[in-house]
């Protein structure tokens, strides 16, 4: 064959691979913005292993293409130059497409287009949350717990924090102390300063540390639910999806909180019984017979304790937190709930119409708290009226030898009460329903949402512990509050 046409076969060969590459490129292309639509519009609906099971692909055939192109441009350079010119043209065009494609592709694995800095989405979601009737003290204390991650990681764009960025956070609280915020030079210092000034301390020197529990439910948790919320507003597959984070082994152990053996309680009780205040003299009875949390019961007015009379003339005694709260000056105040179940029936124990407790909730009006002492110290209103019954609860638990810290609380009283059900062989969903607890399977689901007719009455008459002494509020000269 003659060179000329040897030439022209070459350069025929050229035309046809070049030809084919560009059909190859626009295949890809259309795979790319596919993946990058994915990417910036539905990433946190689509599966990730879809999601890289287009983006292997096409880095592949990405590499296969550049040195598709190398071996084109050598043969090209064996051609005479008068010949080049149109080839190179075409391989030029081809070259900016791929650079194209590359930009894209590149943009997509690395989460698509850049979203706002994280600081800024974290207003947005603060602002967003107040809405949901979730407590300011909660909303505060999420957003702080956020500020600690973005001190530790840096502010950067939302799409662009990765699992480790969390993982490492998770390694790093493992070495808090549970109470820096107490140390006077570590007061509003980074975690990681706190960390590293408990790693100095000798062994024998070094502070408690987070548990478990707080590193999860403080920390953890408040970043799981803002990067979900945030990657559905700004398109983006959130970091947390299909991950676990794994806490060491080297933290705290969760405590576990006990219930109130017989004997403490009547230590308790025979204290308690002898309070002036009404808060300080109930609440303990309360809290272990109903295993109503301490701010379900701080913020009870008169009008929600009540007679319910059954079909057949039975009368139960009850409190009931399905109802808003009535506001100074009329009209009416949402009462605020730990969750959707929190919002119940409760039975009244039998007791409480013996031991004067009904007695004392007919002299408050409609309207009135239930427990007005609870709401200031002394005369000056406090923020917080739950948080402050807890700690005088728990003042009160030291006084009488029975306290133990995030053991034995005011809290434990629910266990009691959970205990006190079971023993008496109540049914698990009855007392889920008395305490509040989320209903966990479809079959507890169906039927009544409350306490029915006969569960108050089974509450109602619940056999109490053996050896529980409920004597000091019947004695004689116990307050009637």
């Amino acid at each position: 064959m003659s060179k000329p046409d040897l030439r022209d076969a070459l350069i025929a060969e050229l035309q046809g691979q070049l030809a084919e590459m560009a059909d190859q490129f626009e295949e890809y292309r259309t795979n790319s913005e596919r993946l990058l639509a994915v990417e910036t519009e539905n990433a946190r609906l689509t599966g990730q292993n879809e999601v890289l099971a287009t983006v292997v692909p096409i880095g592949e055939h990405l590499g296969a293409l550049a040195d598709g192109m190398e071996a084109l441009e050598a043969k090209v350079r064996t051609l005479p130059r008068t010949q080049q010119g149109g080839v190179e043209d075409a391989l030029a065009l081809l070259q900016d497409q791929m650079t194209s494609l590359s930009q894209a592709v590149q943009m997509s694995l690395d989460g698509g287009p850049v979203r706002p800095l994280l600081s800024e989405v974290l207003e947005d979601w603060v602002e967003v949350r107040s809405g949901f009737g979730i407590a300011t003290k909660k909303i505060d204390t999420d957003r702080n717990r956020v500020l600690d991650f973005i001190a530790f990681a840096g502010d950067k764009p939302a799409n662009k924090y990765t699992y480790y960025d969390v993982q490492r956070f998770a390694n790093l609280l493992v070495r808090v102390p549970g109470n820096y915020s107490k140390i006077p030079h570590l007061k509003g210092k980074p975690r990681q300063d706190a960390a590293d000034y408990n790693d100095r301390l000798p062994p024998e020197d070094r502070l408690p540390t987070l548990s478990v529990k707080s590193i999860e439910d403080n920390y953890l948790s408040p970043l799981r639910v803002l990067f979900r919320d945030i990657a559905a507003e700004h398109s983006f597959r959130s970091p947390l999806t299909d991950v676990e984070i794994r806490i060491s082994s080297d933290a705290t152990p969760s405590v576990e909180r006990l219930p109130f053996a017989v004997p403490e309680l009547n230590r308790w009780f025979a204290h308690a019984a002898k309070e002036e205040r009404a808060d300080m003299k109930w609440l303990p009875l309360l809290g272990t017979i109903t295993g109503a949390r301490i701010a379900e019961l701080i913020f009870l007015q008169g009008k929600d304790i009540y007679r319910m009379r059954g079909d057949d003339g039975t009368e139960c005694w009850v409190l009931d937190l399905r109802t808003d709260l009535i506001a100074e000056g009329g009209g009416t105040q949402k009462r605020k709930t730990k969750n959707k179940p929190s919002r119940r029936l409760i039975a009244l124990h039998e007791t409480f119409e013996t031991l004067g407790f009904i007695r004392y909730t007919q002299s408050r009006q409609d309207d009135e708290w239930l427990f007005p002492a609870a709401f200031y110290y002394g005369k000056r209103r406090v923020s917080d009226p739950a948080d402050a019954a807890s700690k005088r609860m728990n003042r009160m638990l030291k006084d009488v030898g029975i306290h133990e810290r995030q053991v034995q609380v005011f809290h434990s009283t629910r266990h009691t009460a959970k205990d006190i059900m079971r023993m008496a062989r109540v049914g698990e969903r009855t007392h889920d329903l008395q305490t509040g607890h989320a209903l966990d399977t479809v079959s507890k689901r169906y039927g009544l949402k409350h306490l029915g007719q006969q569960e108050l009455e089974v509450l109602r008459s619940l056999p109490l512990p053996e050896g529980l002494d409920l004597t000091p509020y019947m004695s004689e000269d116990a307050p009637s509050s």
